[in-house]
Formats: C-alpha cells, sequence, structure tokens
C-alpha cells in the first residue's frame, strides 16, 4: 500500500503522564471550587464551535480537521440513494431491518436488551438477564436507527430517540460507568464489582455509547446523548490515570478506542485525543499471566507483525488505532498498521473480504521454543498464514465489519485505491450476507462451503437465523453499516471530489469553504460496468474526479466527457483523475469493461488446490443445491476451467429482489454415497455428464431454505 507523508505532531511531544497544556494552565490559574468545573467549560466551549460546523464534520467519521487524514467523509444526510442494489439494501433497513430488530431488543423474551436498560433505570423491576455484551449491542441498533432519521427525519423515529435516550441516561451511574449487568444488582443493594471478569466487555458497551452519540448529536444536534458520552469517557480517562492496567486488561473488542477519538472530534477536547493514544501504550501493562494473542496483549503494539487472535478484538483494535494516527501522525502506529493490514490481506482474507477463520486453536505458533510458555488458546480467529477452511469457516459478521471500518480508515489516511478495492470487497461479499434479503435472519458465522453430510456439531448455525439469544452481537451491527453505506461512496478534499464506489445515488454537498457540489451517479453497477457521473451544480474553478479503477479489471476501461472520448491511461488499482471546471449538465461516462471470470487461491491454501470461485465484477459467487439438477448433488460438481461464464439475471420473488445470476458449462462426476463410517476407499473412474450450471452472488444464498452450498469448486 502507498504510504503518505507525515509529519510529526506536537501531540506526540506530550509525555505519557501530563496534562493537556491547555488544562494544565486552566488548573494553575483556577481556584480549587473550579477545578471540578473544567472539562465541562471545555466541553461547552467545543460545543459552541462544533455549532457552526462546516461540511463533513457532521459526517459518520469526522477527519475534517484530522491533519494526516487524505480524504473525508460528506455529512450523513449529504448522500442519498437512487435505487440499485445497495440503495435497495438500504430501504430493507429502514423499511424492515430497523423496525423489526426493535421488536426484538424490545421483547423481554427474545432479547431483555432494551429491559436491561428499564430495569437499571429504575423504570421497572427485574434482574439482568443475556449476554454481558447487550449494552453495547442495543447501542448499535440505536445508532442505525439514528442513520435513518438523518435521513428521513421521520419525528416519530424523533421521539423514539428521546425516550430511549432519557432511559440510558438514567441507567448510566453518575460517575459515568455503564453496564446493566453490574449497575442492576449494586442499586439492589446486592454486591457487583466493576470489572470482575474481563469478558463482561464494560469498555466494549462504553465505547459503543460514545460512538453513538457522537453520530446522534452530528445528527440532531442535541447533546443528551452526547453528556452521556462524555461522561463515560471521563470515567475510561480516571481509570487510565489511577488504574491503567486494570482497564489495559478490560480492553476487550475495544469500540472505546475509536469512540473516544471520535468524541475528541466532536468536542476538540484535547483530553480524548491523549486518552486514546494512552489506551494504546497502556496494554503493554497488561500482566503476563492474561496476555495473549487472542486479546492481542502478548506484545505491545507497536511490536506486531501479524494479525492474531479473535478477530473482532483484532480488527476494532487496528480500526481505533488508525483513529489516532489520523489525528497524531506517530508513524510508528502506521508502520505496524501497513504491515499488519498486508498480512491479512495477502495471507488471511478470504475471497469474500471475510476474516476470523477458525474456530478454536493456539497461538503464538510455529517453532521458536521460547514462545512456548506464552501459548494459549484462541477463538472465533485469525490462524496461520494460509489457514482459510471453508465447510468449517468462522468468519464472524462482526469480525468482517470491523475488518471494513479498519481499511476504511487506512484508505482515508493513504488515499490509496487498494484498500476501497478491499472495502468493496467485505462490503458485499462479507458484510450484505450477514442478513437475509428479506431484512430479519441472520449469520453469525459464515462458511464458504455448506455439505448436509457434514453432521458434525458446530457451534453456531449455518442456516439463517430469527434470532441469536446467546450472541445477538452480528444483527444490530450489519444492520447499522446497511443503514450507513452511503457514507461510504464519496469522500472529499480540497477541491476534489473521490468516487469510492460505484452505486445510483446523489451527493449533494460542500467543502471546508463553504462551497457546494452536487452530482449524481447513474448506474446498475455491480451488475453493470456503465457508470455515468451527472454534475448538476459545481463551483466555478477546477475541480478534480478521482475515478477509482478496481484493482480486480481486467478488461480496461473507457472515459467520456460529455459524450467525447477522452484518451487516458487506466491502471488498476489507482484513481483515474478527471479535472476541468464543471458547468451543471456536464457528463462523465466511465465504463468498466468486466466479465464473469474464474479465480484461483494460493496453492498453499490447501482446501482450494485445483479449485475455482467464479467473479462478476466486485462479486463472489456460489452454487447452491437449489439449483443444481436433478439427480446431481454439490459434492459432484465440476467446473469446466477455460470456458467463459455467460451472464444473465434473474428476477427474485423472495423479498421482490433482483438478484445477478451466472450460467456455466459444468460437469457432473456421479459417484457412491459414503457411509459415516467409511474414511477410504479405491477411487473409480466415473463418465461425466455436462450440464449447464447456474450460481448466484454469495451475499444472496441462505434465502431459499436449508440448501447446500459451495464458493469454490473443482476444476478440470
Amino acid at each position: 500500500m502507498l504510504i503518505p507523508h507525515v509529519t510529526p505532531s506536537p501531540t506526540l511531544l506530550l509525555s505519557a503522564s501530563a496534562p493537556p497544556t491547555g488544562a494544565a494552565r486552566w488548573k494553575a490559574g483556577a481556584a480549587t471550587a473550579m477545578k471540578s468545573l473544567f472539562p465541562h467549560v471545555l466541553l461547552l466551549v467545543g460545543l459552541l464551535l462544533c455549532s457552526r460546523v462546516s461540511a463533513g464534520e457532521k459526517a459518520l467519521i469526522d477527519t475534517t480537521r484530522s491533519p494526516h487524514a487524505r480524504m473525508y467523509m460528506p455529512d450523513l444526510a449529504d448522500v442519498r440513494w437512487n435505487g440499485g442494489l445497495l440503495g435497495e439494501r438500504f430501504e430493507v433497513a429502514r423499511s424492515t431491518m430497523v423496525p423489526h430488530m426493535w421488536t426484538i431488543l424490545s421483547s423481554e423474551k427474545d432479547s431483555h436488551a432494551w429491559h436491561n436498560y428499564l430495569i437499571a433505570a429504575g423504570r421497572i423491576p427485574g434482574k439482568f438477564r443475556g449476554p454481558p455484551f447487550n449494552d453495547g449491542d442495543f447501542l448499535k441498533w440505536l445508532e442505525a436507527l439514528v442513520q435513518v432519521y438523518a435521513v428521513t427525519r421521520d419525528p416519530a423515529i424523533s421521539d423514539q430517540m428521546d425516550e430511549i435516550i432519557a432511559v440510558v441516561a438514567k441507567a448510566q451511574r453518575e460517575d459515568g460507568y455503564l453496564h446493566t449487568q453490574t449497575i442492576i444488582p449494586q442499586r439492589a443493594g446486592e454486591k457487583a464489582k466493576e470489572f470482575a471478569d474481563r469478558e463482561h466487555f464494560e469498555t466494549y458497551n462504553m465505547g459503543h455509547l460514545i460512538t453513538t452519540a457522537c453520530v446522534h448529536y452530528r445528527v440532531t444536534g442535541k447533546t443528551t446523548l452526547l453528556e452521556c458520552a462524555r461522561k463515560a469517557a471521563d470515567y475510561i480517562e480516571r481509570l487510565c490515570r489511577e488504574r491503567p492496567q486494570e482497564l489495559a486488561r478490560n480492553a476487550i473488542c475495544p469500540s472505546h478506542y475509536m469512540g473516544v477519538v471520535e468524541l475528541y472530534r466532536v468536542t476538540r477536547d484535547p483530553r480524548y485525543l491523549e486518552l486514546g493514544r494512552q489506551l494504546i501504550e497502556i496494554r503493554s501493562l497488561v500482566p503476563e499471566k492474561d496476555g495473549s494473542d487472542h486479546n492481542q496483549d502478548r506484545m505491545p503494539f507497536r511490536q506486531m507483525t501479524e494479525a492474531v487472535g479473535h478477530a473482532v478484538r483484532a480488527n476494532y483494535l487496528y480500526a481505533g488505532v488508525a483513529d489516532v494516527f489520523a489525528e497524531n501522525g506517530d508513524r510508528s502506529l502506521y508502520d505496524t498498521l501497513a504491515v499488519l493490514s498486508d498480512n491479512v490481506a495477502g495471507r488471511k482474507l478470504y475471497i469474500t473480504g471475510m476474516t476470523g477463520a477458525i474456530y478454536d486453536g493456539a497461538s503464538p505458533d510455529g517453532v521458536d521454543h521460547k514462545k512456548h510458555k506464552y501459548i494459549k488458546t484462541i477463538h472465533q480467529a485469525y490462524g496461520r498464514d494460509y489457514q482459510l477452511p471453508n465447510l468449517t469457516a468462522y468468519n464472524e459478521t462482526c469480525a468482517t465489519i470491523g475488518y471494513g471500518m479498519w481499511i476504511w480508515r487506512m484508505l482515508a489516511v493513504t488515499g490509496d485505491a487498494g484498500y476501497a478495492d478491499l472495502f468493496e470487497q467485505t462490503l458485499y461479499n462479507g458484510v450484505l450476507p450477514g442478513i437475509s434479503l428479506e431484512g430479519k435472519h441472520y449469520f453469525y458465522v459464515n462458511a464458504l462451503k455448506k455439505l448436509h453430510d457434514f453432521k458434525w456439531p458446530m457451534r453456531w448455525s449455518r442456516t439463517r437465523e430469527a434470532n441469536i439469544p446467546v450472541s445477538f452481537c452480528c444483527p444490530p451491527n450489519v444492520v447499522r453499516i446497511i443503514t450507513q453505506m452511503h457514507n461510504y461512496v464519496y469522500a472529499l478534499s480540497a477541491d476534489t471530489v473521490w468516487v469510492n464506489l460505484y452505486a445510483a445515488s446523489t451527493l449533494d454537498t460542500a467543502w471546508l469553504d463553504g462551497s457546494r457540489i452536487k452530482l449524481r451517479q447513474e448506474t446498475d453497477y455491480p451488475w453493470s460496468g456503465a457508470v455515468k457521473v451527472v454534475v448538476d451544480a459545481a463551483p466555478s474553478r477546477e475541480v478534480t474526479l478521482k475515478l477509482r479503477v478496481p484493482g480486480w479489471l481486467r478488461e480496461g476501461a473507457t472515459l467520456r466527457v460529455n459524450g467525447s472520448p477522452v484518451a487516458v491511461s487506466v491502471k488498476p488499482g489507482t484513481y483515474l483523475d478527471v479535472k476541468r471546471t464543471w458547468s451543471a449538465g456536464d457528463t462523465v461516462d466511465f465504463t468498466l469493461n468486466f466479465k464473469p471470470e474464474l479465480w484461483e487461491a494460493n496453492p498453499l491454501v490447501e482446501e482450494t488446490v485445483n479449485h475455482v470461485a467464479v467473479k462478476y465484477g466486485p462479486l463472489v459467487y456460489c452454487v447452491e443445491s437449489n439449483d443444481l439438477p436433478e439427480g446431481v448433488r454439490l459434492r459432484e460438481v465440476v467446473v469446466q476451467s477455460g470456458v467463459e461464464p455467460v451472464f444473465s439475471f434473474r428476477q427474485e420473488q423472495l423479498a421482490d429482489t433482483r438478484v445477478g445470476t451466472l450460467t456455466l458449462p459444468a460437469l457432473a462426476l456421479p459417484s457412491q454415497p459414503w457411509s459415516d463410517q467409511e474414511l477410504y476407499r479405491p477411487a473409480t473412474r466415473q463418465t461425466p455428464r455436462p450440464f449447464s450450471l447456474k450460481v448466484v452472488p454469495y451475499y444472496a444464498w441462505g434465502n431459499r431454505g436449508d440448501t447446500e452450498m459451495s464458493v469454490w469448486l473443482p476444476a478440470r
């Protein structure tokens, strides 16, 4: 990946223990009675400044003033869908996913997440029930609701958010701590200790509170939830100063890393940026008996050379570190992130953009006997290089979402189109599969192969489920990302619009100087490579459109401006700059010439040797047994390599969703059934039977009942 030029930040000159310079001056000259008011005054000043925000400062992730970011997002309502695949997914999220999930979360029987808040707030009697991370998962859903409100401005949603936030604020302790599993018994007079178990996810829950509050404030201008976020961040900051080792031990799925940096971006209170930096540094304080690759705290962050352990925890950590780098420019953080991202993309990433291949294992692995004492179990984790099983793949949906959040931040600080490619790969093939086409059934794990003959009792279902009560973290996570997808389509920098994703959409936004740009994409991408950008309004100066040339593009592309061909050198994996003074009505036709292709994996990926996968543009395809001819079983299917697939559309009846399918020549190699106790037998030569094989996008599989499926197919 390209490495940006960075300069040292003054933030790096602060010592680990020194307070921010402004705070030190204030404390030196203020009366003792005023000391406790300083954070509140600083917050008020910050919010007054934020009341006169520029475009981009009301974005999902605000990097408008991040010194080491190359681009920033438009505001949360500046991009609208105009149909297309992603627009259709958003509409299902608005009309079905978000309201249906409320019925689950607010049901005492199905979830108890909302009831835990009500009990902690003293609204109803009861005891805590459910997993300890339910607080944070509920807040992910609330973030999705906020995003829907940003686009629709539905007053009923505004009222609903106000009611929910009032309960959350009442449930929170005065000192900022929020974890209903502990607060409920404490308020009932029972003994309950904070951070009694590092697997209780306290900082994870508070991190999602902080992130959701930042988005809510940017959308509504209300500080009700932001006050809760500030209190939570102040609580974490006190822990960082007074009990740093305990805080470091409890950085489990560390959403609070991203949260406190985003809170800094809202309030401009330097304490929160310094807290983000310190959260990385104190990881080295985790005792040897507790540190492990499972939680990425066996060694200091800067010593890491490969992605290891629990993939959700890893990806959240990496995303948070990227946020800190965007603000303070600590090159040692970026250098480690670059090594880790290359390790994942080159050796540990599924073709679907998913991460966290293995159910259970051990790490560190290898021949270094000196590391033997550090070996501990890992779960839902990154495994060895090239360890990418299909039938038993874990690939938790949350891990893939965490990877997408990390990779977008890498794009933001580098401007490297390779990261946009990875984000697109993950979005279409890793995030979208996490929820059904109709928006009510979910995958927790994501296998690349499913066979009914494989009867081993895996921990999680390979069939979509209406509820996952013991671990409802992935459903609200995937719903919030689907409601937020439009924020990633475009980005801005000085006199530049970055087109990171191709999708039917309208951008109506402004640069930091207030000058406006309005344009729209007319395209049926990813079903077609034809993209037309129509300029509706632009400033009277030169503006650059940066059009992403996907790294997977093999057949080239053509460019026309106002109908006239433009001779350009199109290099896959880069941005193509189209610079001019634009007028309303100007058009740019950028046609990506892609067709269906067969892809293969590195031969060190054992399970895919002599196998191929089908891709069309950014989409990965798979075979479902529903589409096989009668008498043909999935394990008998062989693809004829070297024969080009033929593209066609199919209109799905389920949820009235249009899905593009492919057909290609294949062979059926009949075989005798295997018994459960038969491990080996003599090979037999069968006469192949040709047939036409239909494949469907991987994101759409599992919507037609309990079907077999495979992404990778034998080739001959």
